[in-house]
Parts: structure tokens; C-alpha cells; sequence
């Protein structure tokens, strides 16, 4: 107890005397009024205190269970000074006496100390030896004391996988003399051993127990108790809490003892523990050190820090944790500490209030029992009502939001490690970087995205992709992608690190089963918000992607024309060109589709329509020459864009000369494509050793100042629905593109979010409630459309209204007419 006082009495010198020599100790702050006095000790008989064997009526255990739960941290150090502290020593033992021949006055005995007990050697100390020693109390015989008078058993060598003996002699209180013969040699033979059996009877052991804490509880009071001792008990404490621990009386015990050693000589403890010289004392029932730390908080007027908010919240009577909590308890304690840190980035302040603090240690020994210090100066929040309630909204919060996923963990054979059950955590809690590295299914799909990113620029198959979602039946890849089938690659791919193009998002297309997918490092960010010059020039990449694949391949050069358009627009972030161009990669390795683009086009002025030819001529010379069948595709495009085909060679030689270009065509080849009304076969292509067209993004500067903001009005052709229009074209490498009429152009959308065709397709398909896949396919070629990109289209659309399929595509078709009813109040 000397000790005790000494360390607080320190801190005070410390922090509020003059002498700035004196060597700095950290227990705890207080504020300068404490007057320290005399201390208190007292001894008596306490019929209230729970004793040892209280853990043995079930009625008491389940007490002792609602305390682990949520009181395990409500008791705490111990601090003993003058008028802070009342020590109390307490036991609800009869006086009784018992008597020895030996009466020679028992002692402890040191670590390195050996003794022959008995004709057994014991080379390890940390037992009390002799014949007459008084428990603490003052009543009867030291229940650990090893009174060698005594009668004991034969020798026998125990090793780790040994049968100890044990009989009724070993009771619940086990007292050394009050053993047997045979119990009293065995627990000879076991101290005579390293002490490690894992089959030992628990009884021996909580009789070694019990001197430990007679050694130190005693040594509270005076300095016989060296610190290097105190280490060494301490360490062997716990190494027998490791070995003995499965056992949970002696568990609970070794645990609170260890934590109260920690308190009783908190300086030594904190400098040892924070270097790693020692192991912090595992979780208590008890828990002195929180009500302790929760005193000094208060006290000193600091705010409460979320971990130590989470414990009050964990030992309060004033909350029962809900299913989420018990179910995914890692999860739910550090999304409070998230949503904690987020309403009180400082933590909050609790008043002081008056009740002050008391902490108890119930001691195993029925030497002791139990163990009250009250800290007058120090006061108890713990009990407070309005901090607490606090804590609870913010719980409730976790609740909320961890609902979805403990109901899947709940479910049979699902499992925390499932990609489904990833995808149901709160974002604010897998975007954590712990998380990220924590499941399997996240770490495989990075490391093989970094390889396709380093290896193939990140260009893959959305079935290669797919691959790493999951290996489980449920995740086999579907024919066509609905809505949650790419959030769910998106997702997982930003928890990766890493960004997907087409992201629906922001590229106004989505993913298609059977189609290639775009890779890029960082991704966007969880705050990417596309500007409006991002849009404007994933549009002009899109028809640009066009050109450059019009014949079959692609040019470095045409290429490197749209990665300038890029690099060179000044009010893209960083994120939107590298999404930018992952997305002209995509284009450039997917069919190209034009739907709804011909009638956009079909309303702009000239002036817009000039522009487009020129930049569709721009992309195409990018590579210096056009090509024969190069001309005829472009004319293809310019006759499915609605453009006047017999002006592509006219536009080329316009754009050429104005840069004032060695011609690409000669002369005469010109001369004869000029007065042709179409460009054939036979057009010359300008000799190789000519000089070649350059693209200057200075020229199509020049034409978007002519046409005053040539970006926006790209965003006006190229409207965010018409990717979603799942009209997907013969590619412009082959075949003929069927031209709309002026009467399909006026149509209206049958459906409101829906094309006209598409409008008609689902007016079709709800006529009857199943289809057999092979009706819905012709259905669909008699419109134009592929049934997977048709069914995708209506599903997405679906989704966006009332967030729910409205058809199911498997070998059938089949309508779901609750969710027709709820889209029917869109018309």
C-alpha cells in the first residue's frame, strides 16, 4: 500500500511542486486541490461480498455473466492516497484455527530459491513455506502455505502429459493442509516440475494462485515487494492464464488479477507495456482499468476518445446489444468508432459529477476475498444517464446499417468471407483500408488486376472478370447484366483499388456478358463527380472511336489524335483522363453502335453538321493517308449519321488545305473523285513518300470556336439514353446500316424512359406472362434487336423506376407483373 501511495503521491510533486528535477512519473492527473491524509485501513466481515464459491450456484453465474457482459470494465485501479482512498480487506469466512507441530513463522519464498520439500527437489520459488503464517484477515491458516510437517505421498515425476492425482480432498477452497497424503505429495510433485501440465487439476493451481495474490495484496501496504518482483509475478500469472485458461473460473480470477496488478503499480506497468517489455493483461470481467481511465478523463475535464466510449457503451446496464452486435461484433465496434469520430471528431466532454469512485478486487484466496479502495477525489461517470445516451443513438446507427448483412450471415452455409456479404458491409466500413486487405475474395481480384493493367493496359473480358467475383454456384455469370450484376463488379473492383470502364455511372453504357471491359489503377475516387467537359469528350472519343475502327483497324496515329484531345483539355482532373482513356480503349476493342444517333443529327444546323464531318475527316487522316476502303466506310458512316456521303472526299481535301498539307490525293485523283456523285473502288491513294497529315488539336480548336462550343454541342448529339439503347448495329467493318425513316425519327416513346422500340418490345412481351427464349428471339430480330441487350435495356430501366426486374431471363422469359403494375404509374 506504501508503494501505491508513493506513486501517486509522486505524480502530484510532479505536476504541481517547483522542483523540476525530480524524476517525471505518469499514474494520474489530478487537480492541485487534493489534500492527501491519513489512510484508512480496515478489516471486517462482509456477508454482501461474493466469495468463491458463489460461482458454482447457477443463479450466481448468470449474475456474474450479465456483469461480463456489460459491466467488464467496471472495475478498476486501485489508488490509495491519504483521504483519495479507503482500503478495505474483506471476507465472509468464520474464524477458525487450525493447529501444526511446525511452528516455525511461514515465508516467502524468492523465484530463483530452491528447496528439497519432502524428497523433492523444487528449483523455482513463488510459494510460501513454513508452519504458522495468519491469512490477511486474521483468521485461520494461509491456504497456500506448504507446511512441510505435514504428511505427504511418494515422489513421482510429472511431465507434461501426466495423470495428477486428485480426491475429494481438493475442494472448491483448497487449502494445502486440509489436502490428503496423495494430494499433498502431488501438488509437491507438480511444483517440483516446469509447472505446465495442461491436465492439472484446477485446484492445485488456484492454490499456487492464491499466494500470488496474498504476495502482492500484502505487499500493497509496504515496499517488500521489489518491482522486478512484481514483473516476475505478474509474468507468471499470466503464463499460467495461458496454460489454465480454458478453465473459466480460473480464467476470470487470473484475468482480474493481472489487471489489478497493473493499477497498483500503474507507472512501471504503462512505461513497460508501451515498449513492449510486457504483455497487456487480458480481457477482465471487471474491468478496473476502464472505470480508472473513464475517472481521469472526467476529472480532467478531457474529452472521452471513441475507444473508451465503446467500452462505456459495452459495461453500461442501460443498453442490450441487438442481433447485428452480437452477430458481427468485430464489424459493429469499429463502424461505431467510425460514426463515433464522425458526430465527435473530439470527443465529448462529460461534467464532473458527484458520486465517487470505488473499485473492488474479489480475490480467489479465502485468505482475502475481496479487495474495496474508494477514491475520494476521483469521480464515477459511469452511472451518468445523458453520456450513455449518446453512445446509444450512435449504436442504433450500426444496427441500422449492419441489418442486411448480419440477416445473410444468419442464413445457412453463407459466410463473412462472400463476396455478396462484402457487398452488403456499410461503404464507410469496407472502404477502410484493414478491410480492404482482409478478405480473400478482394485480394485475389487485385492481384490479378494489377497484372492485366501492367500486362494488357488493363483491357480484359467481362467472363474473364467475372471469374474473380466468387467461386461459388450462386455467382455463375448470367446471360445478360442487370443492373446489380455491375454495381457488383464495380464495387468489388474499387475495394481492389481499381476503376471498370464502362462504368454506368459515368459512361453511359454498361457491361454486356459476352463484350471487353477496361481496367485502371486508383479508380474513382468515392468522391468522383464527372464535369461537364468529361462528358463533352468521352462523346467526342466515342464517334472518334468510330472512325478509327470504320476499316477493320486501328492506327497508332488515330489513336494518339484522340489521346491528345485528352491530354490537352485543361479542365480534366487527373481521375477523368485516366478514366477517360481506359474508356477509349474499350471503344476502340468494342462493336460500335450507333443507335438514336441519326436522329440527333437529323436537327442540327449546318455549322453543327460541319463540324462533325470535319472532326470524323480529323481522326481519319490522323494516320497521314486515307485508304480506298477506308473512304467507303467513312461514307457508310456519314450515311448512317445522316450526312451527305458524297462530301467525305470534298471535306478531306477542305480539311487538308486548310493546314496547307502536301495533298493527300493527287491531283487528278481528286479532280475525278470531284465530279463523281460517289467515291468507288478505284479512288488513288497519295504515294507513301508524300508528306503525311499531321492532326494539330489547333485545328479543331479553330472549328470550336466557329462553332462557339463545339464540346457542348457534342453532349447535344450524343445524349446520355443512346448507349443504353441496346440497338446493336452490324459493325461498321461489314454490311450495310440501315437507315431510319423520317416517320421513325418523329415517333414518341411509347413508355416514358423507354425508346420507341424498345417501348414496343416490352408492350409485346407483357402480353403474356412466359416466353420461350427462342419467341423472344424472333420478337426481338422482327425490332432490330439482340434479346440480351433488349432484356438488359427494359431490366435497367426497371431498376431506375422502382428498383426491381421486371422481367427474368433464364430459359424463359417470364414477366413479373406485380412490378408491371408499379411501372405503370410512370405512363
Amino acid at each position: 500500500m506504501k508503494n501505491f501511495i508513493e506513486n501517486v503521491l509522486a505524480l502530484f510533486r510532479e505536476k504541481y511542486d517547483d522542483k523540476k528535477d525530480e524524476a517525471k512519473t505518469h499514474f494520474i492527473d489530478l487537480p492541485p486541490d487534493i489534500k492527501p491524509s491519513k489512510i484508512v485501513v480496515e478489516t471486517e466481515v462482509d456477508s454482501d461480498v461474493a466469495n468463491h464459491n458463489n460461482f458454482t450456484n447457477p443463479s450466481t453465474q448468470n449474475r456474474y455473466a450479465k456483469q461480463s457482459k456489460t459491466s467488464r470494465y467496471r472495475d478498476e485501479h486501485l489508488d490509495d492516497v491519504g483521504e483519495l482512498a479507503t482500503f478495505v480487506i474483506s471476507s465472509n469466512k468464520q474464524k477458525h484455527d487450525t493447529t501444526s507441530s511446525n511452528r516455525k513463522l511461514g515465508r516467502w519464498v524468492s523465484r530463483y530459491e530452491s528447496l528439497k520439500i519432502q524428497g523433492r527437489i523444487i528449483d523455482k520459488g513463488f510459494f510460501y513455506f513454513g508452519g504458522k503464517l495468519e491469512t490477511l484477515i486474521g483468521y485461520g491458516t494461509e491456504p497456500s502455505l506448504i507446511n512441510d510437517s505435514l504428511s505427504v505421498g511418494s515422489p513421482k515425476v510429472i511431465y507434461n502429459t501426466s495423470h495428477i492425482y486428485s480426491d475429494e480432498s481438493l475442494g472448491y477452497w483448497p487449502s494445502y493442509a486440509a489436502l490428503s497424503p496423495s494430494c499433498r505429495g502431488a501438488y509437491l510433485d507438480w511444483l517440483a516440475s516446469d509447472r505446465a501440465n495442461p491436465n492439472t487439476p484446477i485446484g492445485y493451481v488456484f492454490i499456487y494462485f492464491g499466494g500470488f495474490e496474498r504476495r502482492v495484496i500484502e505487499g500493497i501496504s509496504n515496499d517488500s515487494v521489489s518491482d522486478d518482483e512484481f514483473v516476475n509475478i505478474y509474468n507468471e500469472v499470466l503464463r499460467l492464464h495461458d496454460i489454465y485458461g480454458k478453465q473459466s473460473s480460473f480464467s476470470n480470477y487470473s484475468a482480474n488479477f493481472l489487471e489489478f496488478m497493473t493499477l497498483v503499480r500503474s507507472p512501471l506497468f504503462e512505461e513497460k507495456i508501451q515498449t513492449a517489455q510486457l504483455l497487456p493483461p487480458p480481457a477482465s470481467s471487471q474491468n478496473l482499468t476502464f472505470k480508472m481511465q473513464l475517472a481521469k478523463m472526467v476529472t480532467l475535464k478531457l474529452p472521452i476518445p471513441a475507444t473508451l466510449s465503446w467500452e462505456w457503451l459495452i459495461f453500461s446496464n442501460e443498453y442490450n446489444f441487438k442481433t447485428p452486435a452480437r452477430r458481427c461484433e468485430s464489424e459493429f465496434k469499429d463502424l461505431f468508432e467510425i460514426l463515433y469520430q464522425k458526430a465527435y471528431p473530439n470527443g465529448f466532454i462529460v461534467p464532473p459529477n458527484k458520486t465517487k469512485l470505488k473499485i473492488s478486487y474479489h480475490a480467489a484466496s479465502q485468505s482475502i476475498v475481496s479487495v474495496d479502495l474508494t477514491l475520494d477525489d476521483l469521480q464515477d461517470p459511469s452511472a451518468l444517464r445523458s453520456p450513455i445516451k449518446k453512445l446509444i443513438a450512435i449504436a442504433e446507427q450500426c444496427n441500422e446499417a449492419l441489418d442486411a448483412y448480419s440477416r445473410y450471415l444468419g442464413r445457412e452455409d453463407n459466410s463473412a468471407t462472400d463476396i455478396d456479404a462484402i457487398m452488403l458491409l456499410p461503404k464507410v466500413l469496407i472502404q477502410q483500408q484493414a478491410y480492404r486487405e482482409k478478405y480473400p475474395v478482394i485480394q485475389n481480384f487485385k492481384a490479378w488486376a494489377e497484372s492485366v493493367t501492367q500486362n494488357d493496359e488493363g483491357l480484359t473480358t467481362v467472363k474473364e472478370l467475372w471469374r474473380y467475383l466468387d467461386e461459388r454456384s450462386s455467382h455463375t455469370m448470367p446471360k445478360s447484366f442487370a443492373k446489380k450484376h455491375s454495381e457488383m463488379i464495380t464495387n468489388l473492383a474499387e475495394l481492389a483499388g481499381f476503376g471498370v470502364v464502362p462504368d454506368q455511372r459515368y459512361h453511359q453504357t454498361s457491361l454486356k456478358p459476352d463484350e471487353y471491359v477496361v481496367l485502371f489503377d486508383g479508380g474513382h475516387s468515392q468522391d468522383f463527380e464527372p464535369s461537364t467537359s468529361f462528358y463533352q469528350i468521352s462523346l467526342a472519343l466515342r464517334l472518334g472511336a468510330m472512325v478509327a475502327t470504320i476499316n477493320g483497324y486501328v492506327d497508332k496515329r488515330e489513336v494518339d489524335t484522340l489521346l491528345t484531345i485528352i491530354e490537352q483539355d485543361t479542365q480534366l482532373t487527373t481521375i477523368e483522363k485516366a478514366s477517360l482513356k481506359a474508356y477509349l480503349l474499350w471503344r476502340l476493342n468494342s462493336p460500335s453502335n450507333m443507335a438514336g444517333l441519326k436522329a440527333k443529327l437529323a436537327v442540327l444546323d449546318e455549322k453543327h453538321i460541319s463540324f462533325i464531318s470535319r472532326f470524323i475527316i480529323s481522326v481519319a487522316l490522323a494516320n497521314g493517308n486515307v485508304e480506298p476502303s477506308q473512304i467507303k466506310q467513312i461514307e457508310k458512316l456519314y450515311q448512317a449519321l445522316g450526312l451527305d456521303k458524297n462530301s467525305v472526299v470534298s471535306d478531306i481535301h477542305h480539311l487538308t488545305s486548310a493546314k496547307k498539307s502536301m495533298p493527300t490525293f493527287s491531283d487528278a485523283t481528286q479532280q475525278k473523285t470531284t465530279n463523281d456523285n460517289s467515291i468507288g473502288a478505284n479512288v488513288e491513294v497519295s504515294d507513301r513518300n508524300s508528306k503525311p497529315f499531321i492532326f494539330n488539336t489547333e485545328l479543331l480548336a479553330a472549328y470550336e470556336s466557329e462553332t462557339g462550343d463545339a464540346k457542348a454541342m457534342l453532349a447535344s448529339i450524343f445524349a446520355a439514353d443512346d448507349d443504353d439503347m441496346e440497338m446493336d448495329n452490324e459493325s461498321l467493318s461489314g454490311g450495310q446500316i440501315n437507315n431510319d425513316t423520317e416517320a421513325d425519327r418523329a415517333k414518341e416513346s411509347v413508355v416514358k424512359g423507354l425508346d420507341t422500340i424498345h417501348s414496343k418490345l416490352y408492350q409485346q412481351l407483357i402480353s403474356k406472362e412466359v416466353w420461350q427464349r427462342e419467341e423472344a428471339e424472333v420478337l426481338c430480330e422482327s425490332l432490330n434487336l439482340m434479346i440480351n441487350g433488349a432484356i438488359e435495356t427494359i431490366n435497367d430501366w426497371s431498376y431506375d423506376n422502382v428498383d426491381a426486374p421486371v422481367l427474368e431471363a433464364e430459359d424463359e422469359i417470364v414477366i413479373d407483373y406485380e412490378i408491371v403494375e408499379e411501372l405503370k404509374v410512370l405512363d
